[in-house]
C-alpha cells in the first residue's frame, strides 16, 4: 500500500498579520492533488491541526470542504484524519459517519477513537489506529469505561495522568484489537521525546511533560505523527512527522517541507519518499546594514516573492525602514534592529539592575519612560511615599 502521510496544513493560519488561505490552497491544488495521481497513492494520512484554531474562519472552512470533497468524490481515495490541539473536536467530527460513506474517516473525539480501521491492498488488511489529541485524563476516563477495563483495571487506575502513560495505554489497547500478525499504522498527534521543535508549535502543556516516549510506537509498523513542524524521523524511519504544509515562522526558514510517501510491503516494511513542497512565497531571513540591502540588486530578485525578516546590523536609527523595505520587498514582514540592541547590551554604560534599590529602579523606570529624570519635587513625593511604604511593612 503506498500512503501518503501529511498534517499540520493549519488552514486559516495568519501569519503577521496576513491570511494564508491562499498560499495553503496553491499547494493543495497544484501540488498534493497532482501527487496523489502521479504517486498513484492508496490512502492518505492525516495527521492532526486540519485548521490553526477551534474557530476556523470562512475561507479555511471552505477550502477544506473543497479538499474533502474531490478527495470522497473525484480520487476516490480513503482518506483518514484525526484531530490536532488546534483542532476543535466537535467541529472536526461534524458529519463524520456521513463522510466515511465516502470512504473519508475523521477522528476528533477520544470516545470516537478506541477501534482501529482497516484497509485492504493486494497483501491482505492494515490496521490504522487512530489517537487524535486527547488530554491525558480523557484518555484515562475513556479507556475505563471500555470492556476490557474489568480485566485491565488495576493496570488503568493506576497510571499517572501524563501523556506519556496515557497515550502508552492507548496505543496498546488499539493493538489488542488487531489480529495477530496483521501490519499496522499508527496515527497520533502528539509531542515524541527528542523531537526538534519550532516558534508556531503552541505548547500541548503549561509546565508538566507532553513527551510521549517514542518507544510507545515501536510495534506499529508505521507511525504518522503530527504536531511538529519540522519533517523528522523519531529514532527510524518508520516511526515519522511529515511536518506542516508551509513555513508557519521564520524560524523555520531552513525547513524543507515535505508530503511522505510510505510504501508498505507484505511483511510490513515500509519505504519512505519525501516530495518537497514548492510553496508560493518562500520564507526567509536576510541580515545586514540598511543602506547595503537596498542597494543589492540581486539581493531584491532573489527575495522579491519571498516572506522576509530583515535582521538590520545598523547600530544608529534607521528612518522608516520598513516603509522602504516594502517598497522592494513587497512581502517584508518583520525588520529586527538586532544591531542596535547588541550595542546597548554591550554598552559600557549600562545598568545592573541587580545592584539597584527599589528606589533607584523606581527612578531609572521613570526615566526611561518620560525621557527626563524625576524633578526634585517629584523626587520628595516619592521619599514619602517609600518610606510610608516601608513602615506599613
Amino acid at each position: 500500500m503506498r500512503i501518503l502521510h501529511t498534517g499540520d496544513w493549519h488552514l486559516g493560519r495568519i501569519f503577521y498579520a496576513r491570511h494564508l488561505t491562499n498560499d495553503q490552497a496553491y499547494v493543495l491544488e497544484h501540488q498534493f492533488f497532482k501527487l496523489l495521481k502521479d504517486a498513484k497513492i492508496d490512502a492518505v494520512v492525516i495527521a492532526g491541526d486540519v485548521f490553526d484554531r477551534a474557530v476556523p474562519p470562512v475561507e479555511a472552512v471552505e477550502l477544506w470542504d473543497m479538499v474533502i470533497t474531490k478527495l470522497a468524490l473525484d480520487y476516490k481515495i480513503p482518506t483518514l484524519v484525526i484531530g490536532g490541539n488546534h483542532d476543535s473536536a466537535e467541529r472536526l467530527d461534524m458529519g463524520r459517519d456521513l463522510y466515511s460513506r465516502s470512504h473519508v474517516h475523521v477522528w476528533g473525539r477520544m470516545d470516537r477513537s478506541l477501534e482501529p480501521l482497516y484497509l485492504e491492498d493486494g497483501y491482505g488488511e492494515i490496521a490504522f489506529c487512530p489517537m487524535p489529541f486527547t488530554e491525558p485524563r480523557t484518555v484515562l476516563t475513556n479507556l475505563l469505561e471500555t470492556v476490557p477495563a474489568k480485566q485491565r483495571l488495576d493496570e488503568w487506575q493506576n497510571l499517572a495522568v501524563a501523556y506519556g502513560e496515557t497515550y502508552a495505554a492507548w496505543a496498546d489497547y488499539l493493538r489488542s484489537l488487531v489480529p495477530q500478525g496483521m501490519r499496522t499504522v499508527g496515527m497520533a498527534h502528539t509531542m515524541v521525546a527528542g523531537s526538534i521543535t519550532s516558534e508556531s508549535e503552541r505548547p500541548l502543556v503549561i509546565g508538566g511533560t507532553a513527551n510521549v516516549g517514542v518507544d510507545v510506537f515501536a510495534p506499529f509498523n508505521y507511525t504518522a505523527l503530527g504536531h511538529i513542524h519540522r519533517p523528522q524521523r523519531m529514532g527510524t524511519d518508520n516511526i515519522r512527522y511529515s511536518g506542516s504544509l508551509l513555513k508557519y515562522s521564520f524560524d523555520e526558514a531552513n525547513h524543507n517541507k515535505s508530503f511522505t510517501i510510505v510504501d508498505m510491503d507484505a511483511k510490513g516494511h515500509c519505504q519512505i519518499e519525501q516530495v518537497g513542497i514548492e510553496a508560493q512565497h518562500d520564507v526567509a531571513i536576510v541580515k545586514g546594514n540598511f543602506n547595503d540591502i537596498l542597494q543589492d540588486t540581486a539581493l531584491h530578485e532573489t527575495y522579491k516573492d519571498t516572506y522576509l525578516q530583515v535582521e538590520l546590523a545598523d547600530t544608529e536609527p534607521v528612518i522608516d525602514g520598513m516603509a522602504r523595505l516594502r517598497d522592494i520587498f513587497p512581502y517584508a514582514m518583520s525588520l529586527e534592529l538586532t544591531g542596535r540592541m547588541q550595542a546597548e547590551l554591550t554598552a559600557d554604560n549600562r545598568v545592573n539592575y541587580k545592584e539597584l534599590s527599589e528606589r533607584e529602579l523606581f527612578e531609572d523606570f521613570a526615566l526611561a519612560v518620560r525621557n527626563e529624570p524625576l524633578s526634585d519635587e517629584e523626587k520628595e513625593f516619592m521619599n514619602s511615599l517609600w518610606e510610608r511604604l516601608i513602615k506599613e511593612d
